[in-house]
Order: structure tokens, then sequence, then C-alpha cells
């Protein structure tokens, strides 16, 4: 997947600030440290793999747990849920 959920501060429109979970991309996330991750669609567990040295694969986010209930994944079976274990799945993600 080439965008990812990390939970981090950012404005509202009224200057304020509040942790809330940011839809970023794959590359973006790789430049921050220890970032707190989830998968946008199924709120499933992700880790961030660096692209390939011959470049086939680029920088991107993977399910730790195969999940075909995610349209994000590489086993989508046609029907999409929340991950097994699911983090904060209440909580909305914003799109940067």
């Amino acid at each position: 997947m080439r965008i990812v959920d990390v939970k981090q501060f950012v404005s509202n429109p009224d200057g304020s600030r509040r942790y809330a979970w940011n839809t970023i991309s794959a590359d973006e996330a790789l430049k921050l440290a220890e970032p707190r991750l989830r998968c946008p669609e199924c709120k499933g567990a992700i880790g961030l793999f660096r692209r390939s040295e011959d470049d086939a694969m680029p920088n991107r986010g993977e399910h730790k747990k195969r999940n075909p209930g995610c349209s994000l994944g590489d086993c989508f079976n046609g029907v999409q849920r929340l991950a097994t274990n699911p983090i904060e799945p209440d909580e909305e993600s914003v799109r940067a």
C-alpha cells in the first residue's frame, strides 16, 4: 500500500492541535522516527518497507497479518471488513 495512517499531532481550523490518525504516503512515513502506524482502510497493524535496490518494489506499507477483507492488501477477497484486531477502529483518519 502506498498510503498509511500515522498517529501524530494535526492542526485544527481554529489553530488548536490534536493527536489524530493522519493519512500520508509511505514515503513520508519513512521519514518519521518510530511512527505509530495502521492501515487506513481496515485499521490493521502494518509495517513499513523501503524500496528494493532494483526499484521493483516502491516504498510501501504491508499488513503484519494478512487480511482478505482489505482492498489495500495483496489477498483481497472482494468483501471489505476490519482487521481481526483493529487499531483504534472508532477514530477516523484525516487527510494531510
